[in-house]
């Protein structure tokens, strides 16, 4: 994502995907890869307090599919957030067959965390600033 901005290129938020710990690194895998087949770069759309929000999210590392990157300047954060919110109950539905039902009966789970990404830090310091006399 940071070679993204530092490009030029637009990214208005940020998604991670966390899979609950207490499950086998394999397991791991398999969900991530999973959760990448459904969502990488693929126009999501999806009805949002009775508006069409479509939302593409971008792997940022084919070879690691946990972070992915979007730049849907034309909604806000709620929006985002809420479209986020649709896509996880989604994926739980269609990928829980693929696992023996475990998010459905609590054995499995993974989380979606949305984030803004930081803009860049400047620094400035007394001699930089000219005073007008």
């Amino acid at each position: 994502v940071r070679q993204i901005v530092r490009g030029g290129g637009k990214v208005t938020h940020i998604l991670k995907i966390k899979v609950s710990r207490h499950v086998s690194a394999e397991i791991a895998d398999r969900i991530q890869t999973a959760i990448y087949n459904h969502i990488a770069n693929v126009s999501i759309k999806n009805i949002v307090n009775g508006k069409p929000i479509t939302v593409t999210w971008t792997p940022a590392e084919a070879a690691y599919p946990t972070y992915y990157h979007c730049n849907s300047v034309c909604f806000n954060d709620v929006g985002v957030h809420q479209h986020t919110k649709v896509l996880l109950r989604q994926l739980v539905d269609r990928l829980d067959a693929d696992f023996d039902y475990g998010f459905s009966n609590g054995t499995l789970g993974f989380a979606l965390l949305v984030s803004k990404p930081l803009g860049r830090k400047v620094n400035l310091m007394y001699n930089d600033i000219r005073l007008l006399p």
